[in-house]
């Protein structure tokens, strides 16, 4: 186990990396993940961001205001911008195993239309209203880090003003990853995630 600080940026992640980033003011949340999903179009992966704070016009305003042709990299299909409904919930109910199936097919789909990988960011405030689902997080995101470590990029976006001191702990455990006051730390390498 490493436990690696370097300055966070939003670039500096990539494929392999899966995150739970902290964050104290929507300001913060989008000077972050705006160049994170802007590096990964660069870099010919698939980008999905999934709302919940936000709204779907806003993200995707921000996104052009950062240089993006909207248009084109949405009719490509190299961006999407979702709702949870679309995605965590798209089943009901948060169900663990029926999520990581959906990402396993929009892996797949990603590679075969000819991106390096798929990048998803989630705005995880959704799961602060199903006590339940924030039992599972965990679960999900230990399986995220073992199943895709070089084809899969995940952001879990934690709002440190509405998600509890605990919670904010369990998160940082079970990720590979966590971003927090500026920086990043790495728990383990890649080869460690996808060995634990």
């Amino acid at each position: 186990m490493t436990n690696q600080l370097v300055p966070a940026t939003g670039e500096a992640l990539g494929l392999g990396d899966h995150v739970a980033f902290f964050f104290r003011s929507n300001d913060e949340r989008l000077a972050f993940v705006i160049p994170y999903i802007v590096t990964g179009l660069r870099n010919n992966e698939r980008c999905v961001y999934i709302a919940d704070e936000n709204t779907v016009p806003h993200i995707l305003a921000e996104v052009k205001w950062a240089g993006v042709d909207i248009a084109k990299s949405t009719a490509s299909g190299a961006l999407s911008v979702v709702t949870k409904h679309d995605t965590y919930l798209r089943h009901g109910i948060f169900e663990p195993e029926r999520m990581i199936a959906d990402l396993d097919h929009d892996v797949r789909y990603a590679l075969q239309n000819g991106f390096a990988g798929l990048r998803v960011t989630g705005e995880m405030s959704w799961a602060l209203d199903l006590p339940f689902a924030l039992s599972r997080l965990c679960e999900y995101e230990r399986e995220l880090c073992r199943r895709w470590p070089t084809q899969l990029a995940g952001l879990c976006q934690y709002n440190e003003t509405r998600f509890a001191a605990d919670v904010v702990q369990r998160m940082i455990g079970c990720h590979c990853v966590a971003v927090r006051d500026g920086k990043i730390i790495r728990h383990h390498t890649h080869d460690e995630a996808a060995l634990a």
